[in-house]
């Protein structure tokens, strides 16, 4: 009895230096994650003077609100914001509108081709057509400078595809599709009636990829659209940025005090700019993701087991 006593209570420390350092290393690797976004809001708000000379690493030194103020005045920031919102929205709508369809008929054994088009979809994963073949079949589409341009070339994941068809292949059984049909339920009614209402966690997860994908994108911009009033937000942070340079370039090569000047209020503004557009471009996805959180690893790892 003594024996069995003491072995539990050594079990049980032994449980609690674990937790303990578990929480430590937990606790640092998330700070480690945590302080680039941290550096970015304390560098924004500093004195750019501060920030240059590398002094800024924990605390905010001085305050400095002009590159806030250069940055709201923009008006294509928040056209740039607005065209974002506007693409996310109707893009991963489509997407997944798309995807749950897809992957609801790739789900269900009695469908004939389910195999070779599982074949097909995994096949595009390896090959693709290529940027140039992409742009020319935009270009011929008549889709260039439009948002079609935006949110067709990429309307489904096939990654997202076939974690969504292995989670319909587990979660809704065959036998339940049987049972509807019994009870005079045809494929549609099944699939918004039965099928949607029991994939939510799966349609979180996927909606916040896609989401994602489309807040953060520029390359499809870059290449489809040439019409600055239609820029996303991250073609406009871009632009910022690149203006800051060039106008800091054009400054330093003149020779009088006025270009000496200009040089060094462009360096104490574009220090401020270069953290805040990195905070307007991530901001929006850190405010949402809490509120998908909660579905995020369940939807995962139950769309990751072979189906």
């Amino acid at each position: 009895m003594q024996s069995d006593s003491w072995a539990r209570k050594s079990k049980i420390q032994g449980d609690f230096r674990f937790d303990v350092v578990n929480m430590i290393v937990l606790g640092l690797i998330t700070l480690l994650f945590f302080y680039p976004m941290y550096l970015c809001l304390i560098s924004a708000v500093s004195s750019p003077e501060e920030v240059y000379a590398g002094r800024v690493l924990l605390l905010p030194k001085g305050f400095n609100s002009e590159g806030f103020q250069r940055v709201i005045e923009n008006d294509s920031l928040w056209r740039g914001y607005l065209n974002t919102i506007f693409y996310t929205v109707l893009g991963t709508c489509i997407n997944l509108a798309l995807t749950m369809t897809g992957a609801f008929v790739l789900s269900r054994r009695t469908f004939a081709l389910r195999t070779p088009l599982n074949w097909m979809v995994l096949f595009t994963m390896f090959f693709g057509g290529g940027m140039i073949p992409t742009y020319l079949l935009v270009k011929d589409l008549k889709l260039l400078n439009t948002v079609w341009s935006l949110v067709l070339p990429g309307a489904i994941s096939t990654w997202n595809l076939i974690i969504t068809r292995t989670f319909l292949a587990t979660s809704i059984p065959n036998e339940l599709q049987e049972a509807a049909y019994i009870d005079g339920c045809n494929n549609i009614r099944f699939f918004l009636r039965i099928v949607l209402p029991n994939a939510t966690t799966i349609i979180a997860v996927i909606g916040l990829f896609y989401a994602v994908d489309h807040w953060l994108s520029y390359w499809n911009a870059m290449l489809y659209i040439t019409d600055e009033t239609r820029y996303p937000l991250q073609l406009v942070l871009r632009d910022i940025l690149l203006k800051a340079e060039v106008a800091l370039e054009s400054a330093r090569s003149g020779e009088d005090s006025e270009s000496a000047m200009a040089v060094v209020e462009l360096l104490r503004i574009s220090e401020s700019v270069k953290y805040i557009v990195v905070i307007a471009g991530t901001l929006p996805l850190l405010i949402v993701f809490p509120f998908v959180e909660k579905y995020f690893v369940k939807g995962v790892m139950i769309g990751s087991v072979k189906g």
